[in-house]
């Protein structure tokens, strides 16, 4: 039986998690594929991803920007609730933060309401680094070193036992597609969908 227990508290030989954002430098240590930031979301904040996230309208925005730009795109797509202005610093916050970090004159913003698992199966991204957060809903699952191996072994098996991102935790996640990382890219999926099943997700990627 699968079980969802493994939580991310849990340090592995490829992780790296920190209470502060600075946590986010260890991303370039050549052994790390995923660093996590361990913060906790306001009220404010919550409660506009969960009224975002019921709503019958799903929104889904896929924007190349740049990070200054952030702000303006997100009150131009999403309503005027209680706890916008804080939804939308957040983000824009992250934004600015990540293109920091890599030295990004544009990100690629994606911000999606589901009711359906985007990625349901393991896999590696080919792409250098995203960043990901879930601000309502189940997180995203991934393998450590062990739980890899054990798929690679079985022939792509389901693995019994892997991580999970909790709401509001953000994550950056190498992939095969940074430099000298073929192969070695974190495996990761969305959490698989259950009745009732509602998320709000937020992804930046490196846009140039």
């Amino acid at each position: 039986m699968i079980s969802t227990e493994p939580s991310s508290i849990t340090l592995t030989e490829i992780s790296r998690q920190g209470i502060a954002p600075s946590v986010f430098t260890r991303i370039y240590e050549p052994d790390c594929q995923l660093v996590n930031w361990q913060r906790p979301l306001s009220v404010a904040v919550a409660d506009y991803a969960a009224a975002l996230s019921r709503q019958d309208h799903a929104i889904s925005m896929r924007e190349l920007l740049a990070p200054a730009a952030v702000s303006e795109a997100l009150y131009s797509r999403l309503p005027d609730l209680p706890g916008r202005d804080d939804f939308v610093a957040n983000a824009q916050q992250l934004a600015e933060m990540f293109a920091c970090l890599f030295e990004l004159r544009r990100v690629g913003l994606r911000l999606a309401s589901l009711q359906t698992a985007m990625c349901p199966r393991f896999h590696v991204d080919r792409v250098p680094c995203r960043l990901v957060t879930t601000y309502a809903g189940p997180g995203t699952h991934w393998l450590n070193q062990t739980q890899r191996n054990q798929v690679l072994d079985t022939g792509g098996r389901e693995p019994e036992r892997w991580q999970r991102l909790m709401a509001g935790e953000v994550a950056l996640l190498k992939g095969d597609g940074w430099e000298d990382n073929d192969g070695q890219g974190l495996w990761h999926r969305s959490p698989p969908a259950s009745i009732g099943y509602r998320r709000l997700f937020l992804s930046l990627d490196f846009a140039e």
